[in-house]
């Protein structure tokens, strides 16, 4: 038991120094923003930053579980820290790659997604169009309206048609009437003697006001 003191006070005192370093290290780096920070890497350099940060954020927690006694091979921090592995792979064998190769696999690859995007609109607006398809613009196929027949507009009709009946009916009339000559009517009478009735007084003959003419009395 005493042995093992000496040996775990040489290892707290080696973590410390480290997360000591660790602090001085990692001062630039806090010093300013993320974006501030990338904005003046290149490409490459920028990859392999956004790669070691949550690289060393994932080994902190590490740290941290097996000082608190935890096994960190149970905790899902070591699947993170090994997918975070694959991308050093990735950042090591663009590395190996000239200059112009690299731009030309990134340019490939933006282009590709650019025509799948494309192809993916393309595809939705004929699907869109199949299911609902719109009508040639012309006058046979545009919908007729249906004229609707109010109580009003048949009480009109029948109205009218009534009018116009009973205006043939006083035509019709009109032509059987006679018309008489007052004029000829008048000199008939004057010219007809006027016999006196025996035992009578001689009378005036009638006269009818609606035809302006004397009745002889027969």
């Amino acid at each position: 038991m005493l042995s093992t003191k000496p040996t775990v006070r040489r290892k707290v005192a080696a973590v410390d120094a480290s997360l000591d370093e660790l602090e001085r290290e990692l001062q630039p780096l806090l010093s300013q923003s993320l974006p501030e920070t990338l904005l003046g890497l290149e490409t490459i350099q920028q990859a392999k930053l956004q790669t070691l940060i949550p690289y060393l954020l994932y080994d902190l927690v590490f740290i941290y579980l097996k000082t608190k006694g935890i096994d960190p091979r149970t905790h899902p921090v070591v699947s993170e820290l090994e997918r975070v592995k694959q991308y050093f792979d990735k950042i090591g064998k663009a590395e190996k790659q000239p200059e112009g190769r690299i731009a030309q696999a990134i340019d490939k690859a933006a282009a590709g997604r650019f025509i799948k995007h494309a192809i993916a609109q393309a595809k939705s607006v004929v699907s869109s169009s199949k299911d609902d398809p719109i009508p040639p613009a012309d006058s046979s196929s545009a919908p007729r309206v249906e004229v609707k027949v109010t109580s009003k507009m048949r009480a009109r009709a029948e109205y009218e048609k009534d009018l116009n009946e009973g205006r043939d009916e006083s035509e019709d009339e009109d032509g059987g009437l006679e018309v008489f000559d007052e004029d000829a009517e008048m000199e008939v009478a004057r010219d007809s003697p006027v016999e006196p009735l025996a035992g009578n007084k001689r009378r005036r003959p009638a006269f009818d006001p609606f035809t302006g003419t004397y009745l002889l009395a027969i």
